[in-house]
């Protein structure tokens, strides 16, 4: 079974997220899939939008997949090494010449969060629950989600949201500004938001639109700044605070 499910319909390229026992965390393989998959999309799709969601009813992404983070516990270079990787498949995502779309499907949490930040449009379904909890685990964003989203955000909203750690609801996302609608699936996504509207539009004017953003992003070295973010929170991974709370949230996770 794929980590990760890739279709294209009506010139949109759909991802979908495929752990949902998992909570459709991020190992490993699942980082390499989705380097793999953008990849394909940026030197080979004609697609005017790429949608991201998740398998199933309950998760969009929990965040790193814990076993693959504690499998690094002694090996602070391999940990990250594989965060670079994710930061990648993040500042890729948002450098994309098609408009990019996050569905969130369920529970956004901690990298899940940052995963859905490199989105052009954050639509969300009524049951989502969205929270950067990092904090609360003890670490802070460490995939370059904090500095993308600084990108998209206003500034009080964006240190809210991060620095209360806070698990909202997909309604109070929206409020403060991280959730830009809501949609009871993804059929209504498609027939109802900015995907209906976008694809009476030509592909090369999404390209062009993007590429106002892109340049501006290449320009303020946003790539640099992400990979900042990596590498400057790297200390606190293996904090005592952090193994302890990663120990106790994988024992919830079995039972």
């Amino acid at each position: 079974m794929s980590e990760v499910i890739t279709y294209q319909r009506d010139e949109i390229d759909y991802i979908f997220l495929n752990r949902p026992n998992y909570g459709n965390c991020i190992d490993e393989n699942t980082v390499e899939k989705l380097s793999e998959i953008i990849r394909e999309i940026r030197m080979k799709s004609q697609s005017k939008l790429v949608v991201l969601t998740g398998e199933g009813m309950k998760y969009f992404c929990t965040g790193g997949d814990l076993n693959t983070i504690l499998k690094f516990k002694n090996n602070l270079s391999g940990l990250e090494s594989f965060n670079l990787k994710m930061c990648e498949v993040i500042y890729q995502i948002a450098m994309l010449p098609q408009i990019t779309i996050c569905f969130i499907n369920g529970y956004a949490l901690g990298g899940g969060c940052e995963l859905a930040s490199a989105f052009d449009f954050r639509y969300a379904s009524h049951n989502a629950k969205i929270g950067f909890i990092q904090g609360r685990m003890g670490i802070p964003t460490s995939w370059g989600g904090g500095t993308i989203l600084q990108e998209k955000m206003s500034h009080q909203d964006w240190i809210t949201l991060l620095s209360s750690s806070n698990i909202y609801t997909a309604f109070q996302a929206k409020k403060i500004g991280f959730i830009h609608e809501l949609s009871k699936d993804l059929t209504s996504l498609h027939n109802e938001s900015f995907i209906s509207l976008a694809r009476s539009i030509p592909a090369q004017i999404h390209h062009q639109n993007k590429k106002i953003l892109i340049r501006k992003w290449t320009e303020q070295n946003l790539k640099r700044r992400m990979e900042e973010e990596v590498i400057s929170a790297m200390p606190l991974w293996f904090s005592d605070e952090h193994i302890k709370n990663i120990e106790q949230f994988t024992k919830k996770l079995e039972k």
